[in-house]
């Protein structure tokens, strides 16, 4: 079930993977189009997450919420879904990220209850 939710965000125009993985940077799950190392997508997304999250309780920011990394050649996306579990959304400049912030948001009960 998690394989085919996945597939479903690229379905989107300009999508190319989504990943899960846990806090610790192993990926559970992964649906992707094209050549990626998810491996080592994961491990980073996860320390990009924790030290986001770092950054947000020193400042007083209690609830992360989603990281947006605008690249030249498209955006990441990296969101926490449990407090064991991330999602990671690697997409091309030509992607309507506010499309794929819906569909993570619509998605999320549906992902959890996967996990």
């Amino acid at each position: 079930m998690l394989k085919q939710i996945l597939s479903e965000f690229l379905e989107l125009d300009g999508v190319t993977a989504a990943v899960i993985a846990g806090r610790d940077g192993f990926v559970i799950e992964s649906a992707v189009s094209g050549d990626f190392n998810v491996e080592a997508l994961g491990a980073m997304a996860s320390t990009g997450l924790v030290t986001s999250e770092a950054m947000a309780r020193e400042l007083g920011k209690e609830t992360m919420n989603q990281i947006i990394i605008e690249m030249e050649e498209g955006p990441i996306i990296i969101a926490p879904l449990s407090k064991d579990e991330i999602i990671v959304i690697v997409a091309e400049k030509s992607v309507n990220v506010g499309r794929v912030r819906y569909e993570l948001k619509k998605n999320l009960e549906r992902i959890t209850a996967a996990l």
